[in-house]
């Protein structure tokens, strides 16, 4: 063997022993991050208590036995390189793991928190205008006079003049009634009206006349803040009431707005039964606040507070958490979940989510089972003109029931990020995050079936005077009174824990159903 030969041999050895020892940095360094993010994770899962105890104490145990052996063949020195570089890729593919579930688990906590109700409420004031009038914004209103509801929150009122008086000089005055302050303005008493932006769709139900002559040219956005009612439930044990609450709305879901979806579930996570009650959103009701007779709709103008104790006493039982959506939200979540299979009852054609009517934008569907997507089942739940109020309240829970199943769908998996984002900034509830996450908590550990019942209060169709339109008449729905009583009689058996809540209320009952 030449010099050369040897120098040649001397050089393979080195780099070959460079090599190796590069390996054995790069396994020491695998081991050490995939012992960091294990810990990191369990960490995270056992600090948040993101797992029941049964589910996190046999994970730990295995996956520490999976890192155990990981490490201690990784930093083997006599192994074969190809059993290292088979370990190096389950190490790789662990941590790879571990990182999506931080990702995930981060992502998840941030939204559940960010759900819940910070008291942030908003107050729209709109400045209306005839539209047969020249004024086209703010400014054109200068040395007029603006006439404001006085029945409204003043405080606000005088907020919002306070803001337009910054603007523009104006002289101002009151009505109480909202049919006056809408006649002052027909009438030339008044340049402009100021009042809250939801009392428009009371004005297109009850002085259509005056709807299609107003036009807004100003809106101004005052902002309070609540204190938010809070549940002393454990909600893992105790059978609990929440109400789901559709505002009548695109925008935004702090916005006070009349409430179209009144549905409430009483829920016993003992016997994993949900009761799904629906009120008519005419029904002829007392709002607390106001001690006057209205519509249960026009609870949601004064808040969703007003809302929860209008029903609250109605049916004489304490309504622990509340869930508000509006219209946009509502599309955009089944349109995340995929759609949702829904046996539609009867067929019909019902305006778009931008309340369109013409004919190419209109939503029509036939009777049966079918996939619809969020405008199609937004306007299964809004529709009511051919099928009356009570039917419509019907449609809602099919919408809602089917939305539960596809949500807790062991293949709704695979678009958790794009249900997540679709309901972040859309919905808005005083349940806890900590709560929820016991709840699915529960869940995961009982693994149960879920049976739905429903049952739906009723009344007559009648006249009566409404407070928010100064208690001038409107069409309402009269209560049935044994209705109401056959509601509290299944909200009962529910908390009692039997096994037909509809006992004694079958000629209500409009379905069963169970679900995993």
């Amino acid at each position: 063997m030449t010099i050369l030969d040897k120098e040649e041999k001397n050089e393979r050895l080195k780099r070959k022993k460079k090599k190796k020892k590069q390996h054995l940095i790069f396994y020491k360094l695998l081991s050490f991050l995939l012992i960091i993010m294990t810990i990191i994770t369990l960490g995270t899962v056992i600090f948040n208590e993101l797992l029941p105890i049964s589910y996190l104490i046999p994970i730990i145990i295995v996956l520490m036995v999976i890192i155990y052996v990981i490490t201690f063949i990784l930093n083997k020195n006599k192994l074969k390189a190809w059993i290292k570089n088979i370990f190096s890729s389950i190490a790789i593919i662990l941590i790879i793991i571990e990182v999506m579930l931080l990702f995930f688990g981060t992502k998840t906590l941030k939204f559940l928190s960010n759900l819940a109700d910070t008291g942030y409420r908003v107050e729209t004031y709109g400045v209306y205008v005839l539209d047969s009038s020249d004024y086209k914004k703010i400014k054109d209103l200068d040395r007029k006079k603006i006439m404001y509801l006085g029945s409204d929150n003043i405080d606000n009122v005088n907020e919002t003049i306070d803001k337009i008086k910054k603007e523009i000089d104006i002289t101002v005055d009151h009505k109480d009634i909202l049919g006056e302050l809408l006649s002052s303005l027909d009438s030339g008493e008044t340049d402009a009206i100021l009042m809250e932006s939801s009392y428009e769709s009371i004005i297109k139900d009850e002085f259509e006349e005056y709807y299609n002559k107003i036009r807004l040219i100003a809106s101004y956005d005052i902002v309070d803040i609540v204190d938010v009612q809070k549940s002393e439930k454990d909600i893992t044990k105790d059978p609990f009431m929440v109400y789901i609450s559709g505002i009548d709305t695109s925008g935004n879901v702090a916005s006070k707005a009349r409430s179209d979806v009144n549905i409430l579930l009483a829920v016993n996570p003992n016997t994993h039964h949900i009761l799904m009650i629906n009120t008519p959103r005419d029904y002829y009701v007392t709002l607390p606040s106001k001690n006057y007779k209205d519509k249960l709709t026009h609870a949601g103008i004064y808040g969703i507070e007003e809302s929860v104790s209008t029903l609250s006493k109605l049916y004489d039982k304490e309504i622990d958490y509340y869930a508000r959506i509006n219209f946009t939200s509502f599309i955009k979540i089944i349109d995340a979940l995929g759609g949702i299979k829904v046996n539609v009852p009867k067929a019909f054609c019902e305006q778009n989510s931008q309340r369109s009517f013409k004919q190419g934008d209109l939503i029509c569907l036939n009777p049966g089972m079918q996939q619809l997507n969020g405008e199609q089942a937004l306007a299964l739940s809004r529709h009511r003109k051919t099928i009356g109020d009570r039917a419509r309240g019907k449609n809602q829970m099919l919408v809602l029931e089917a939305t539960i199943n596809k949500a807790i769908s062991p293949k709704i998996i695979t678009k958790y990020n794009t249900i997540l984002n679709s309901l972040s900034g859309r919905v808005v509830t005083n349940m806890t995050s900590e709560e929820m996450v016991n709840f699915i908590k529960k869940q995961m550990t009982d693994n149960a079936n879920w049976t739905f019942d429903t049952i739906s209060a009723n009344g007559v169709n009648a006249s009566r005077p409404c407070y928010a339109i100064g208690n001038l008449n409107a069409s309402v729905i009269e209560p049935y009174e044994d209705t109401i009583d056959a509601v509290k009689l299944a909200i009962k058996n529910l908390y009692n824990g039997e096994e037909n809540v509809l006992k004694g209320t079958e000629e209500l009952t409009t379905s069963k159903t169970t679900t995993n």
